[in-house]
């Protein structure tokens, strides 16, 4: 009796994990779940940004949606989203603007790479 596993059930186990982000000047400045925050906002055509951190999946609390934010301004010099104030009622809005749609759609444009690239590795 062998009590070693078995070497092809091994194989099929392993797997790739590739993490990235986008950089601005060796900056790290949108990951995962920080474009999934600049989606949500692109999402949500009522500008708020509440409703849009109620799209699922939830990365990040009201506050801290907003620390992002400035976060990518502060490191690239330009905001990623438009803002606007309420009317008497309060409650602004909130938009994605030129640079928050460039940033996002360069990083889905690096992750579908990153997927085919993941599938490829798998096949070999």
């Amino acid at each position: 009796m062998n009590d070693e596993p078995d070497i092809e059930e091994l194989k099929a186990k392993i797997g790739v994990g590739i993490k990235f982000w986008l950089e601005f000047e060796k900056k790290s400045i949108l990951g995962h779940g920080w474009a999934q925050l600049l989606e949500n906002i692109e999402k949500n055509k009522d500008g708020s940004l509440t409703q849009a951190l109620n799209i699922e999946p939830k990365p990040y609390s009201y506050k801290y949606a907003w620390n992002i934010l400035k976060r990518i301004e502060e490191r690239t010099g330009m905001s990623p989203v438009i803002t606007g104030k309420g009317g008497r009622g309060g409650g602004g809005w909130i938009k994605l603007n030129d640079w928050g749609r460039y940033l996002l759609k360069m990083y889905k444009v690096h992750e579908n790479a990153i997927k085919h690239l993941s599938k490829e590795l798998k096949k070999s």
